[in-house]
């Protein structure tokens, strides 16, 4: 054997422990999530001014499934509508059976009792700790399609910094 080839097989028996060793680091998988949720009412909180306008705050809770386990759905919305027309800021947070959790932003509108929008994952927890992702969400009352699709394990979330109480 050659004193060449002698010192390549010493170095990779050496840095061989060295590599094994080494941090992997997962590579964030995206997924496309669907939720058919079922909602009702628990809280509202609306005002009424001259001229048909309509401002206020509410509460819903819901069930769907994820994937194939129960979840249950905690939905905060925002509104201003005048003829029940006008723009919607929704905070919902998904939660499913086995402690998995998403936390969502929507921005939408509602016009003639049915809800568009976009939405934004800006967290969760358990396997969708780190999650983001974006998707649309449509809806009436008191049911909600949201399809995202959610890149999990992509590190931190950046957090969204906004006005509130």
């Amino acid at each position: 054997m050659s004193a060449r080839r002698t010192l390549a097989v010493v170095a990779a028996i050496v840095a061989l422990p060295a590599l094994m060793s080494a941090p992997v680091h997962a590579q964030p998988t995206a997924k496309t999530l669907v939720f058919d949720v079922a909602l009702q009412p628990v809280a509202s909180d609306d005002y009424e001014l001259p001229g048909d306008v309509t401002y206020g705050q509410g509460r819903l809770i819901g069930t769907t499934t994820w994937g194939r386990r129960t979840a249950t759905v905690d939905w905060m919305c925002s509104h201003i509508a005048t003829d029940g027309t006008g723009p919607v800021s929704d905070l919902v947070t998904i939660t499913r059976s086995d402690g998995a959790v998403l936390a969502l932003a929507i921005s939408g509108w509602v016009s003639g009792g049915r809800l568009r929008g976009t939405v934004e994952v800006i967290g969760g927890e358990g396997a969708y700790r780190g999650a983001t992702g974006t998707g649309t969400v449509v809806g009436r009352s008191g049911e909600a399609r949201l399809s995202l699709t959610v890149t999990q394990g992509g590190g931190r979330a950046t957090p969204r910094h906004g006005i509130g109480c």
